[in-house]
This record gives structure tokens, C-alpha cells and sequence, in this order.
């Protein structure tokens, strides 16, 4: 009897070799294909013991790519775009509204209300299977890392299609509780503000905040919401975030004194080929309909 004994036994073999290269490791590949860290490990042992040698060496520092490694890895990144070209081809082939669907969401943009937007299409529609990858980075949907994304961005990559879903303003915010020991309301305009800045601000202090406080002070840097987040609720300073996240978060408050100003809008992302997808059109349309009825949550009546 013919037994296939070839050291590829599927196009599984080359996306996990990938994932673990493109991700950093076994955690990220993990994360990035919405499984454990085990079954990583688990599907990467099965497939060098079929292959009959390793494709990583284990080290302290984690893992090395070995020479058969390397190669397998040059050839997965020149087949790549062909798989994933024909998968997208063929999922917006298919009739009904069922199978997968892979959503990319940064992880404080799940609201109650998106949450229950999400619920609704689940009710609607239960043979697709949702799944979500809480990630701030816009996962190539090229490489099908992710079918749809939702993504705050100014400027959406001009290669995929989508719609923009809300405009946004933001305010500066801070903790309830802070705010009662240093003795602040709201409306007040204190003279020295310890502010959360981001790596990703043009200036440290934007101007607008500069001209209304001159003594407004740096006292922590982050490159992530979540983590401004924490510093504020922590009570190290107040930052700027857009309305439909201060106001959805308990303990937070919205001061009234400091500037309100334009955000990036919230947009809704595929891949061309991937728009004709029923589940894939399916979902856009469900969440962009409802979320554009709330349009008026992600804005402020009157910036100042």
C-alpha cells in the first residue's frame, strides 16, 4: 500500500511555521490564530515528528529557526499569496450564511453596545461562527489573519475596502476619585495638570491644552489606550480619549474646562475580494446600520 510519507503533509505545516516567525512565537502565533499556547506547541511537535526533524530549536530565550526551518519558511512566504488569494476566492464563492468569520476589534472598542450589535447578528445569522481578535494592530487581511476589521484610523489602507462608520470627538478625562482628593470639579481649570501623553502625539503637550494650561506637565508616556487607561484610573493623571469610551467607563469623568477636538473615525475593513462574502456583507451591514444610529453617542454637541 502507498503511504504518502512527504515531509509537507498539508498547507497547515507552512501557516504555522509562519505564525510562529510573523508573530514572534509560539504566544503570538497563538494569539494571532485564536488558539492556546499548547496547541501551538502541540500542532508544531506533530508536524516535526511527521517531517522527521525539527523546524525549531528550543531555546532559553525562545525559539531559532533550524536550516529546514529556513527553507520551509522561504517557500511558505512565495505560496502564501496564492492560498490565501484562492481561499478569498472561494469564500466569496459560497452561497449561505454560514461557516467562519474573523473579526479584528482593538480590544476597548468592544462596548456593551458593539457587544450587543454582535449578539443581534449571532441571533440573526447562527450558523456563522464568530470569532474575535482583540488586537490594536490592523491584521493583514491579505494574509487572512483576520476577514473583517474595525479599526480607528484616519487613513484606512487604500487596498482594502470598507465603509466609515462614525466620526468621533474626544475630551480629556479623568478618575472621580482623583478628582475629589485634589479637590477639582469638572468646569474647573486648574493650573497644573499631570497629564498622560502618548508616544504617538505630534507634541507631548498638544498646543490647544498648552494655551488654556501653560503648567500642564508630562508624568507618564504610553503607546497603548488600555494602558493610559490604567495610569488614569490609578489616579497618576488625567489623558485624552474619545466620548464613546470616557463615557462607557465607570469612575471616569469628562472635564469640561479642557479642550474637546476632533478623533479619527471608526472605519469597517475587508479585503475586495472578500466584500461579496454573504457572511462577510452580512456583518458589515448589520453593524454599520446599527452603529451609525448612534452616531450622536461618539460626538460632542459643541467642541470648544
Amino acid at each position: 500500500m502507498y503511504e504518502n510519507r512527504s515531509l509537507i503533509s498539508n498547507w497547515d505545516v507552512l501557516r504555522l511555521i509562519l505564525a510562529i516567525d510573523r508573530f514572534g512565537g509560539v504566544s503570538g502565533a497563538a494569539r494571532s490564530m485564536g488558539v492556546t499556547h499548547a496547541t501551538i506547541s502541540r500542532r508544531l511537535s506533530r508536524a516535526e515528528d511527521l517531517a522527521g526533524r525539527p523546524f525549531f530549536e528550543r531555546l532559553p530565550a525562545g525559539l531559532r529557526l533550524t536550516e529546514a526551518g529556513r527553507k520551509l519558511l522561504e517557500r511558505a512566504n512565495q505560496i502564501q499569496p496564492l492560498i490565501d488569494g484562492l481561499e478569498r476566492e472561494l469564500m466569496a464563492l459560497e452561497d449561505g450564511l454560514s461557516g467562519p468569520l474573523r473579526i479584528t476589534i482593538p480590544p476597548l472598542m468592544m462596548t456593551a453596545d458593539l457587544s450587543r450589535d454582535v449578539s443581534a447578528f449571532a441571533a440573526l445569522h447562527p450558523q456563522v461562527e464568530l470569532a474575535f481578535v482583540g488586537d490594536n494592530s490592523l491584521l493583514n487581511l491579505h494574509r487572512r489573519e483576520a476577514d473583517v476589521a474595525i479599526r480607528v484610523t484616519r487613513k484606512p489602507p487604500e487596498t482594502l475596502w470598507g465603509t466609515r462608520l462614525a466620526d468621533q470627538h474626544a475630551g480629556y478625562y479623568a478618575s472621580v476619585d482623583w478628582l475629589a482628593t485634589n479637590q477639582w470639579g469638572p468646569d474647573d481649570l486648574p493650573g497644573d495638570i499631570p497629564l498622560i501623553s502618548f508616544t504617538s502625539w505630534r507634541t507631548p503637550i498638544p498646543q490647544r491644552l498648552l494655551e488654556i494650561c501653560p503648567k500642564t506637565r508630562v508624568v507618564a508616556y504610553s503607546d497603548d489606550m488600555a494602558t493610559a487607561l490604567q495610569m488614569v484610573r490609578a489616579g497618576l493623571g488625567l489623558t485624552r480619549m474619545p466620548r464613546i469610551l470616557g463615557e462607557s467607563l465607570e469612575g471616569l469623568t469628562l472635564l469640561t474646562s479642557l479642550p474637546r477636538e476632533p478623533y479619527a473615525p471608526i472605519w469597517l475593513l475587508t479585503h475586495p475580494d472578500l466584500r461579496k462574502s454573504r457572511r462577510v456583507d452580512a456583518f458589515m451591514k448589520h453593524i454599520a446600520k446599527r452603529t451609525r444610529m448612534r452616531r450622536s453617542d461618539y460626538l460632542f454637541e459643541d467642541l470648544t
